[in-house]
């Protein structure tokens, strides 16, 4: 029994006063989590041993065949496809209507003529977001003719533009409906998941089955994509709104109608305009996998550098999609702050000067009629002139030629040891124990992350359907890929996080990196990678590491610099040095911020890996290949199928694994609100004012 004696102080007994006597505690000796976490390691072990002495991989008497029901379906869509209702009365006019609208918005971006686009895309943005959104829109776009894409780029802005109006005139409607209704909001929600969790790769097979190659498959999949944040940022807007609120308005007497518009509407505002920003940069996210049924645009000049190994082409091409991520980003974010912040007739500022809204927007309707009449009628150019543009494609192809070069024989060691050491045997450990064993693992890990036995039953059947279906071996393929990047990319993102929370210089040395890093297409990072370490598996492992670095590091930095204060010097009053404060204050405080991190970044791995099928990477994305290559519906759509099984599957434990216990519910980003949360806090962390307020 362990003594610690209490402050001595003076206590009254009867007219006599005392010193208060020691008081004991006991303090009941904790059990070491070591000694638990050894003894699962060892039954798991066990197990592991036991289970390959037994008959492994899934049985093949066990696959149901369902790929002759698909190819009925195919061919059924190609004999009716002129006669049949749904195809002449609903698909048919669909595709040609999207088609003429996105020609007819090329075609006006175009003869806006490049100065007349330049100085419209200016003006609108200073009238949107101040002036030095004016001037990053400038800079953004003159960058895309500079590279020499100026009509690549015209065309991927008009996919984009297309693709957030239907995505925000379906998903406006359906959040405010859904944040209205709360059995809407449990319908919509599985439906969402299940578009959010799925790699976008897996959307083109069914589209490419309805419409064919083209603009309408690229442009339907980019607004399926692009589709969750509006309806999700609207609906949680629309429930934020506190119940005083909208107490207050229906004892004046207002309707429901009168209540949504004047109330809860203009309260939901940020929210709304966060899922615009939203909606917007995951259209972008679309370019270049919809490059792969056809569309053109600065994702197809990725797409034929990848197919052609030239790394500089897609560098330049890479660098086009950044500077045009960073305008839509930085404008509308830019302008969602606005609207909350600078309310009134002079809410405007710039070089010390305030302008009314009214004004603001004349001077850039004059000021964009200025810009076409003299791009028109003067200049008489419409594309970027040639003899402005350069390209890196030269000076980048050099120096990866003088990479290869100089250490090409480290980067086949890295390649060959990566191989023996940790792909091969991981897949060969998932494939030489029975499935039922593989299947069992996952369960048992969403109950020890969730101690719900839903989960734990539903994570067992996902994996079990995938072996149905005759995916087993090539789905345990792409998970062991997916394990060996999510533990390279974890292993180098918390330490990374760590040290940007501890020095201010390195996280804003590390912010513009991270953002381009964060807005790069990921198919830009397989170029050099393939020319360094050549094609198969690890390629596709080293750029899924790069692609899903940056959640896991500014989470880890978020997640740290929010522990309170007074906890930090709670900690350093009691002697704690700074080594002892990271690792038993600020670590386990932010733990459901790096968990959160680490969910992401499973996520994001999981979307490179399946690309990587297109560099030999094998697994359930090359079965998606094939069936688009080779017109293999069946084998393209059972693909897809259970891509979708095994990201749900991943993406609910390492969810649950998130929660922070006592203080939530459920798992960080339940519900499949962890694109709320990512873009919360990642995107503009304001944490103890690091970050400052736009002006205008």
């Amino acid at each position: 029994m362990a003594m610690i004696d209490a402050p001595p102080g003076p206590q009254l007994i009867g007219e006599e006063v005392a010193e208060t006597p020691p008081l004991p505690i006991h303090h009941e000796p904790a059990g070491s989590p070591w000694r638990r976490r050894l003894l699962w390691l060892g039954v798991s072990v066990v197990v592991v041993l036991i289970g390959l002495q037994l008959t492994a991989g899934f049985p093949e008497k066990w696959v149901i065949d369902i790929g002759h029901w698909f190819e009925s379906v195919e061919n059924w869509i190609l004999e009716n496809d002129d006669t049949s209702w749904i195809f002449v009365n609903v698909l048919t006019p669909l595709k040609n209507g999207v088609n003429a609208l996105f020609d007819n918005l090329v075609l006006v971006l175009n003869r806006l003529t490049w100065f007349g686009f330049l100085t419209t895309a200016v003006a609108i943005s200073g009238a949107l977001a101040g002036w030095r959104m004016a001037i990053v829109a400038g800079v953004g776009f003159a960058v895309m003719g500079l590279l020499g894409l100026w009509e690549e780029s015209v065309e991927t802005l008009a996919l984009v533009l297309v693709a957030v109006a239907i995505a925000l005139l379906i998903g406006v409607p359906l959040g405010i409906w859904a944040g209205r209704h709360d059995r809407v909001e449990r319908i919509l929600r599985p439906i969402l998941d299940g578009m959010q969790t799925i790699p976008a790769f897996s959307y083109l097979i069914p589209l490419v089955l309805l419409f064919s190659i083209g603009t309408t498959t690229a442009l339907i999949a980019t607004v399926i994509f692009a589709l969750p944040p509006a309806v999700r940022l609207t609906s949680l807007g629309v429930r934020g709104v506190p119940a005083t609120t909208l107490e207050v308005a229906g004892a004046y007497g207002a309707t429901g109608r009168q209540t949504l518009r004047k109330v809860q509407l203009p309260l939901a505002k940020p929210s709304i305009m966060l899922g615009v920003n939203q909606t917007i940069m995951m259209a972008l996210g679309m370019v270049v996998i919809a490059a792969v049924v056809g569309f053109q645009g600065l994702g197809r000049q990725v797409y034929n550098a990848l197919q052609s190994l030239n790394v500089g082409e897609a560098l330049n091409a890479g660098l086009a999609i950044v500077a045009m991520a960073i305008v839509l980003d930085r404008v509308s974010y830019a302008w969602s702050q606005r609207s909350r912040t600078k309310r009134g007739r002079s809410g405007f500022t710039a070089f010390g000067r305030s302008f009314s809204s009214r004004t603001m927007w004349l001077l850039a309707a004059v000021a964009s009629v200025a810009g076409v009449v003299i791009g028109r009628q003067v200049l008489r150019q419409q594309a970027w002139p040639e003899q402005w543009t350069f390209s890196v494609a030269d000076p980048a192809n050099a120096a990866v030629d003088w990479i290869t070069r100089t250490f090409g024989d480290l980067t086949s060691a890295i390649s060959d040891a990566m191989i023996r050491y940790a792909l091969d045997p991981i897949r060969d450990l998932l494939l030489g124990v029975p499935w039922w064993m593989v299947c069992g693992g996952a369960a048992l890990l969403a109950w020890v992350a969730s101690r719900r036995l839903r989960l734990a039953l539903m994570s067992f059947l996902c994996l079990a359907a995938i072996g149905f279906l005759g995916m087993w071996d090539i789905a345990m393929d792409t998970l062991s890929q997916v394990i060996v990047a999510v533990v390279l990319s974890v292993l180098v993102a918390i330490p990374l996080g760590i040290l940007a929370a501890q020095h201010d210089a390195f996280q804003r040395f590390s912010k513009p990196a991270l953002d381009a890093m964060q807005t790069m297409p990921a198919f830009v990072y397989l170029v050099p990678v393939i020319a360094l370490f050549n094609v198969g598996r690890v390629p596709g492992v080293i750029a899924a590491m790069v692609y899903a670095l940056p959640p896991c590091i500014r989470l880890t930095d978020l997640g740290i610099r929010q522990v309170p204060h007074d906890s930090v010097e709670a900690s350093l009053a009691y002697g704690a040095t700074r080594r002892q404060l990271l690792r038993r204050v600020q670590l386990p405080l932010a733990r459901p911020s790096i968990l959160l991190g680490i969910n992401q970044t499973i996520m994001m791995v999981l979307s490179v890996v399946i690309i990587a099928g297109l560099i030999g990477g094998g697994g359930l994305g090359l079965e998606v290949i094939k069936g688009l290559a080779h017109d293999e519906i069946a084998r393209g759509m059972i693909g897809g199928i259970c891509i979708l099984l095994l990201a749900i599957v991943i993406d609910r434990i390492t969810q649950a694994f998130g929660m922070a216990s006592r203080t939530m519910r459920g798992p960080v980003g339940t519900g499949g609100m962890w694109w709320t949360r990512v873009r919360a806090l990642v995107q503009r962390p304001e944490v103890n004012g690091a970050e400052g307020k736009e002006d205008g």
